[in-house]
């Protein structure tokens, strides 16, 4: 793959999320383990996903779920939002996020907040928060006039809308 990574970094996926998937390199921040959680799902590698699970959380007993539910949705894109520690020193760190998707022909989003800390001095991913729209918005959809959810810069009315 010589495309931009999956998780929006403008390198290819070989030498970012995919370095980290094949063990290459670690995770050197929590945004790092979040972005390539990230293109985990979008690659359907549930095994990854799993992996970096803290193993206090981990849903090993859900694997065939979540890799039915990876594969039958078709990913957009992803926006960090907001990163709160979780630095190469730090023990813990929050990374807020929100990533698009098609599930069932509708564009949905989640808005997490997630939860990492460090196990056997590797990043691992706790728990997460879901931030609901303040207004409860159907479908978690951005408002015509807010940026479109796809990363493309543009106004979802212009773009996805």
């Amino acid at each position: 793959m010589n495309k931009n990574c999956f998780c929006g970094n403008t390198i290819a996926y070989k030498e970012c999320c995919g370095a980290i998937h094949s063990g290459e390199r670690k995770a050197i921040k929590a945004e790092d383990l979040m972005r390539s959680r990230y293109t985990a799902f979008v690659l359907a590698d549930v095994d990854y996903i799993l992996a970096t699970y803290s193993s206090e959380t981990c849903p090993s007993d859900q694997k065939k779920e979540i890799l039915e539910w990876t594969k039958s949705v078709e990913w957009i894109g992803l926006e960090v939002i907001n990163v709160e520690k979780g630095s190469g020193e730090d023990a813990i760190g929050w990374v807020e996020f929100k990533a698009s998707f098609i599930e069932k022909g509708q564009k949905q989003m989640i808005h997490e907040k997630s939860f990492f800390r460090k196990e056997n001095d590797s990043w691992v991913y706790v728990s997460g928060e879901y931030i609901k729209p303040a207004n409860n918005k159907k479908e978690n959809l951005p408002n015509r006039n807010d940026s479109c959810y796809c990363g493309s810069g543009k106004k979802f009315k212009k773009c996805c809308m």
